[in-house]
């Protein structure tokens, strides 16, 4: 009987190819955009230990050229063969610091590169190191590469060459030509607004210098990340990685600061600085030309090693890491009503490459992965932020206070000339007689078992939210808003149609009677003082230490603190 034969002989073996298609993977197909792309360059000048990196774009023989030149340390024929030209080499990895400037290095997926294949077609790679009088030049045509042959397969000559005239004595320089995108002025603008968000706003000094030169005189120079310090709110933490944590607090130039421990982190040591502007921003304070707010310098940004992390802190949903814009309207950290505007608050968090190994990036370079470490992470920077929200909500509701005692305190003097106070005993005695007057009203004219009263809604785009009859069911940002004395209001909203009824408004509400509200029937019945016709209303929106009740004389009425105790046991008895 035959045995199987068990025996194992080898056949051959395997390699693995690289298509010539690859550059256009790394390139157009891997990154998000063309900015993206500049960045990503830029990047790579920071880690060759350039001081100054020009973004330049000019016409030339009516053709547009883009060219991004540094004064870093250059490449030798020998670095272009075994680093530039070698996919995924180990050279960032096992050199984690640049050599002259020791600096983290920004780029590590080797795609840098190949971002030169997103903006255009041709590429002239013009490089030379110190003490070289000769530069080395070398072109490429990325239109040549098919997808049936191997990307060894294609051979780039190295040239010798005099350099041009005010071109570095050291450095590299890329010049693009056939660009794949028309760059207008909008999107000089967005690169400019990118370019400036990618400088750290806390560092006072810096050895890395960006220039930009564009057909439009008002976007070129030297860039900077200039929002001013006049903030309202400042909150700064350090948090170890043993887990003590420093925190300093700045509240209109009043300073507190504490320590705590928590437990260690597992995405590692980080630092960070909320600031919130309470008053706004004027309009050169938000950058170039004053545009909107939510315009290039607010939003809360991380930053590696000094260099900002994309996409975090952008205008939009993709760079609302922690739902900021969506948190106003509802409830948040800890059950923390959220009361920070979001185009008012700017905040910078700091990590490191070497301190925060499991913040790392995707390979689109595009974000951090969200692995269990980075989770973490937002919700920590989210507790941070909601601690800020607090600090603005006891501010107002102290603001709030004081406003209502002087308008309480103006009202009484042409309304009821002596009468400086609103006693608790008349106010007693006044609803006392509503109810009995209304009482026997009630005997006579049947009351209607359901009585208006006004919905809150609220934007899920702008965070806005406002008050509308039950009666009506707005489909677009405030329609039909109503103010406080019921009267349509004239806010514009944001023409948003993502809007919905908001259920969960923090008001602690008696339960409704089967009967006519209290409200309702204080509401029919107006009061007089001194001649003069006041019509009460019960004002939800005030909190339960406020007043119990502030004469109103813009409005003609006599708010009454829905939230008040005094309020809310009146409620209990007439139901």
């Amino acid at each position: 009987m035959d045995q199987p034969d068990d025996r194992i002989s080898q056949i051959g073996s395997i390699r693995f190819r690289t298509g010539a298609a690859m550059p256009s993977r790394l390139g157009s197909e891997q990154l998000r955009d063309e900015t993206t792309a500049v960045l990503e360059l830029v990047k790579n000048s920071y880690d060759a230990d350039a001081t100054t990196v020009k973004i330049i774009f000019k016409e030339a023989d009516g053709e547009s050229i883009l060219i991004i030149e540094d004064d870093g340390s250059g490449m030798t024929s020998t670095d272009l063969r075994d680093k530039w030209a070698w996919l995924a080499t180990e050279n960032k990895l096992s050199e984690d610091r640049s050599p002259a400037f020791r600096r983290p290095r920004l780029g590590q997926k080797g795609v840098g590169r190949f971002a030169t294949e997103k903006l255009g077609r041709h590429l002239t790679l013009r490089t030379r190191v110190k003490g070289e009088p000769k530069v080395l030049r070398v072109r490429f045509d990325w239109d040549q590469l098919e997808g049936g042959k191997e990307l060894s397969e294609y051979e780039y000559r190295v040239q010798r060459t005099n350099p041009k005239a005010f071109e570095p004595a050291h450095g590299t320089t890329l010049i693009i030509k056939k660009l794949r995108l028309a760059w207008t002025r909008p999107r000089l603008q967005k690169l400019r607004d990118q370019l400036c968000r990618l400088i750290d706003p806390e560092a006072t000094t810096t050895d890395f210098k960006i220039w930009l030169d564009t057909p439009s005189a008002e976007l070129n120079g030297h860039l900077q990340n200039p929002l001013p310090g006049n903030e309202t709110h400042r909150l700064e933490f350090d948090l170890r990685s043993d887990g003590s944590e420093s925190i300093r607090i700045l509240q209109n130039e009043v300073e507190s600061r504490q320590k705590i421990r928590i437990e260690p982190p597992e995405f590692g040591p980080v630092r960070g600085r909320l600031r919130y502007f309470r008053q706004g921003l004027q309009a050169a304070e938000r950058g170039r030309g004053g545009s909107s707010d939510s315009d290039w310098n607010v939003g809360v940004r991380i930053f590696r090693d000094g260099c900002r992390v994309r996409p975090y802190g952008e205008p939009g949903p993709e760079g609302d890491w922690l739902q900021i814009y969506r948190a106003r309207a509802r409830y948040w950290v800890g059950g923390a009503l959220f009361r920070l505007r979001p185009q008012y608050l700017e905040g910078t968090i700091h990590i490191t490459k070497s301190s925060n190994p499991q913040l790392r990036d995707t390979t689109s370079r595009e974000g951090l992965d969200a692995n269990d470490a980075y989770e973490a992470f937002v919700e920590y920077v989210k507790r941070k932020i909601a601690k800020l929200s607090e600090l603005v909500a006891e501010e107002e509701q102290r603001e709030e206070r004081a406003r209502s005692q002087v308008r309480y305190s103006r009202a009484l003097e042409p309304l009821a000339g002596g009468l400086s106070t609103l006693k608790s005993e008349q106010y007693k005695r006044a609803v006392e007689s509503a109810d009995a007057e209304v009482r026997r009203g009630l005997k006579l004219v049947e009351a209607p078992t359901s009585l208006v009263r006004n919905a809150h809604w609220e934007c899920l785009d702008c965070s806005d939210s406002w008050k509308v009859p039950l009666d009506r069911i707005p489909t677009r940002c405030r329609e039909f808003s109503v103010g406080r004395d019921g009267r349509p209001t004239t806010k514009p909203g944001c023409g948003s149609v993502n809007v919905r009824r908001k259920e969960n408004v923090p008001r602690n509400l008696p339960p409704d009677p089967p009967g006519p509200e209290l409200e309702d029937v204080l509401a029919g019945v107006p009061a007089y003082i001194s001649g003069v016709q006041i019509r009460p209303i019960i004002d939800w929106e005030m909190g339960e230490q406020d007043v119990e009740a502030e004469i109103r004389p813009e409005l003609r009425c006599l708010a009454i603190n829905g939230r008040h105790l005094a309020f809310r046991a009146a409620d209990r008895l007439w139901a």
